[in-house]
């Protein structure tokens, strides 16, 4: 599998931004959580596609690898909220709370700091523990696969890469050496003219050749197919006309 040039990347992202931004500001409506949810996902959405792309045109794929897989993470948890937003934005919000709590109990422990209030503590350290986000992606396959053609559902016994559960292995598992102080992070910085003899760049060198940016566009895709399930918007054939563009060279 090939990936695609920076300039065919470049081009659908484009395209991608101008459809949000035609799209934004837009005044919510104060009583409709799931509109400013789903809009806030959809910008955050939008500039991380762009971050990706860019560090493709910069020639840094190690960059653009981790940020793919943030805009995974974004997608995932997105499409998961749409199975049902009433249940699922107080779940997620929660979680949120969970996270500062969290901070706010080591920093009192280990510094005697207290970021939280004590009304605030009291009603983060009810919250309840995030779901992994692997679980997340099992959701959205068995939900979504039934509700467009463009979702696949994940069958163990006839695991497809192509599902969110896949991709959570393809891009997010693995990225996670370029995250983390892994030896593979710092060896794309390295090359070794001669057996033995390693020389370090400044910028890097070596990526792998399973990296594939260009799955940042699909991903967006499957945020733009559950946007327009809720919000007529934008039309099928315009994010099929962006993605089916994007064919490896």
């Amino acid at each position: 599998m090939a990936d695609v040039s920076p300039a065919k990347l470049r081009k659908a992202t484009d395209e991608i931004a101008a459809l949000i931004e035609d799209r934004l500001p837009l005044q919510m409506p104060p009583d409709d959580m799931w509109q400013a949810v789903a809009h806030g996902f959809l910008a955050r959405g939008g500039t991380l596609l762009e971050s990706v792309t860019f560090e493709v045109e910069q020639g840094m794929p190690g960059e653009a690898q981790m940020l793919l897989r943030i805009l995974f993470e974004h997608v995932a948890t997105f499409c998961w909220i749409g199975i049902d937003p009433e249940a699922h934005i107080p779940q997620w919000r929660e979680w949120a709370d969970y996270r500062r709590y969290q901070v706010h109990k080591y920093a009192k422990e280990r510094f005697g700091i207290e970021p939280l209030t004590a009304a605030e503590e009291a009603k983060a350290e009810k919250a309840k523990q995030p779901i992994k986000l692997h679980k997340l992606t099992g959701a959205v396959d068995q939900h979504w696969s039934e509700v467009s053609p463009a979702f696949r559902s994940y069958d163990p016994a006839e695991p497809d890469i192509l599902t969110f559960t896949g991709v959570y292995t393809a891009v997010y598992s693995k990225a996670s050496n370029l995250v983390h102080a892994d030896p593979t992070s710092v060896e794309r910085f390295m090359t070794m003219p001669l057996p033995g003899e390693a020389t370090i760049h400044a910028r890097e060198k070596r990526s792998e050749s399973e990296d594939y940016p260009s799955l940042g566009l699909a991903m967006m895709g499957f945020l733009l197919i559950v946007f327009g399930h809720y919000f007529s918007w934008p039309d099928r054939e315009v994010i099929d006309g962006v993605t089916n563009g994007l064919m490896p060279d």
